[in-house]
């Protein structure tokens, strides 16, 4: 005899759902920045044979990015690019 199968309780449902969250451009922004001061704060002596800290590859990436978004695109954290 089997059991009937019950439906799980993190199953997605359409519709509105507190618990979901759409970060803000400005959101995205602080917790941009404080991830980097998170890495340079645990990681002071990660620099590489340039002379450049880990994070600095971080900076270039999210400039290629911003620039490379089209107004068209959706970013990431939500609205537009």
């Amino acid at each position: 005899m089997t059991t009937p199968k019950r439906e799980n309780r993190g199953r997605f449902r359409p519709g509105h759902d507190s618990r979901r969250h759409r970060f803000t451009r400005d959101e995205c922004v602080k917790g941009f920045w404080a991830a980097l001061d998170s890495i340079i704060t645990r990681y002071p002596t990660a620099v590489d044979s340039n002379g450049r800290h880990m994070a600095f590859g971080f900076l270039a990436i999210a400039g290629r990015q911003s620039i490379n978004t089209s107004p068209n695109k959706e970013s990431p954290c939500g609205g537009a690019a």
